[in-house]
């Protein structure tokens, strides 16, 4: 048995990825690392600070990780993973075997204005109805977006307030998902390889930033693949 460590998007929770469950092989466990101010930790404080937001899942994977594991993140998990992957390796932890990012511009491209975690309310809802990903059902209904709107805003200022640091490449290998409908191009994609010392993969799928969810065997058998047990010894 493998573990695959998921980050969730903006706005997410521990439930975000288990669309994918289903379709997992049976030798990988999924487990969601949920971030303070959702789920079952909605009444901690949200974080948009990313440097404590790692330090939180670093802790949470000390107590999750027993076994070989991947990390994957999406979007915002994206940029999480690879962070919480450096954390990984300045603190001498088991390292993953594999890392996936999926949705999302390397580290390095720096986010422009305007910035939506700041936009007025309505403007705010449809740039979020326009990433898709997020039902109607709570978008169109005030109540449920109280309850949703401070997390997706705190997330996307973590995100979109984040500044890169460049630091060693890693050494662990590295795939990138990308839809060719979204916002990250074969380039961008492509530019995530300064971040590993091992060469990369990149996958295009068709779609838009929420790719994943309409191609969840193919995706799950790529998880399969690429930490499979050659992958393990290779990675070392």
């Amino acid at each position: 048995m493998m573990d695959l460590i998921c980050l969730h998007f903006a706005g997410g929770n521990k439930y975000s990825f288990y669309p994918l469950e289903e379709f997992l092989d049976k030798n990988i466990n999924l487990i969601t690392l949920e971030l303070p101010g959702r789920g079952k930790r909605f009444h901690e404080p949200l974080l948009t600070d990313i440097h404590l937001i790692v330090d939180d899942l670093f802790e949470q994977l000390k107590q999750n990780v027993s076994r070989p594991y991947a990390i994957f993140g999406h979007s915002m998990g994206a940029i999480l993973t690879y962070l919480l992957a450096h954390k990984i390796e300045e603190n001498d932890f088991q390292r993953p075997i594999h890392l996936f990012v999926s949705g999302c511009k390397p580290p390095k491209i720096r986010r422009e204005a305007p910035f939506y975690h700041d936009l007025p309310k309505d403007e705010f809802v449809n740039k979020i109805r326009d990433m898709g990903g997020c039902p109607e059902e709570i978008l169109g209904n005030d109540e449920l977006m109280a309850l949703f709107e401070p997390s997706l805003r705190a997330d996307f200022k973590t995100i979109e307030t984040f500044t890169y640091e460049k630091k060693d490449p890693l050494k662990m290998r590295l795939t990138v998902f990308i839809g060719n409908k979204d916002k990250v191009s074969w380039e961008d994609a492509k530019a995530w390889g300064e971040e590993s010392i091992h060469p990369i993969d990149v996958k295009e799928f068709e779609g838009n930033h929420f790719f994943i969810f309409q191609h969840k065997q193919e995706i799950t058998a790529l998880f399969k693949y690429y930490i499979n047990t050659k992958n393990l010894l290779n990675n070392y």
